[in-house]
């Protein structure tokens, strides 16, 4: 009996052990991030803290975000080029109402967003019922984007005002905002992925177009609110 305890319990161990390695083999990213953490942590004794890993947050939450939208994408076997480009349109978009326009706050950033969501939509219009190839069309969109962005701010920088600054701040004098709205945002994207129709879809299209289309789902549809989502975000 006790010869089996100690079986069942290697067993277990062995049993775990090939679990992480199958999990680490599968997800290459993954296994760089821990290799990458554990190499950054034996060289430096600063890395795994609070203050630092807070730090690194928020130099990646915009392209974290930016991520997240282009997931959809790529999960639909779709390509995205814009992104830069919408994201520095959407926020010189804030800037200048914020600015030049004295537009509230709250609006701009709403404004801002809706900018981004139009370039979207226009994208997903141009891939869904135009027929251009996704890489055409988000190029195209790259390049209007970044000339809308000089056209608004007319080659100049254009200074945030405190009340937009403001967002930047922390929540209880510790975690960054950008920190916060890049965990919401990672969270959304999750719950859309594997709890909804239109994430389902995403996977459906992405794996084979024309049997997505046979079994009944909106293809053309679907990927205008694809491209639709990552402009908005």
């Amino acid at each position: 009996m006790a010869t089996d305890t100690v079986k069942n319990n290697t067993g277990s161990g062995g049993g775990s052990a090939s679990t992480l390695r199958r999990v680490l083999l599968d997800n290459g990213a993954l296994s760089a991030l821990v290799v990458l953490v554990i190499a950054m942590s034996v060289l430096s004794g600063d890395f795994l803290t609070t203050d630092n890993l807070l730090n690194v947050g928020v130099q990646a939450a915009v392209t974290a975000i930016l991520a997240f939208g282009v997931t959809f994408v790529i999960v639909s076997a779709g390509i995205d080029l814009s992104v830069g480009s919408v994201a520095a349109l959407s926020a010189t978009v804030l800037a200048w109402l914020a600015t030049s326009e004295g537009v509230p706050v709250v609006i701009a950033v709403l404004l801002a967003a809706a900018t981004g969501l139009a370039c979207g939509l226009v994208n997903g219009a141009l891939i869904s019922y135009g027929k251009l190839p996704p890489f055409i069309a988000t190029l195209a969109m790259l390049s209007i984007g970044r000339g809308l962005s000089l056209v608004i701010s007319q080659g100049s920088p254009i200074a945030f005002p405190d009340s937009v600054s403001k967002l930047g701040d922390t929540l209880g004098g510790w975690l960054p905002v950008p920190v916060l709205v890049m965990i919401v945002m990672g969270l959304i994207t999750a719950v859309l992925l594997r709890r909804t129709y239109i994430g389902r879809s995403m996977y459906a299209i992405g794996g084979n177009e024309e049997a997505a289309r046979l079994s009944g789902i909106r293809v053309k549809r679907q990927k205008l609110v694809i491209y639709a989502l990552s402009g908005l975000f």
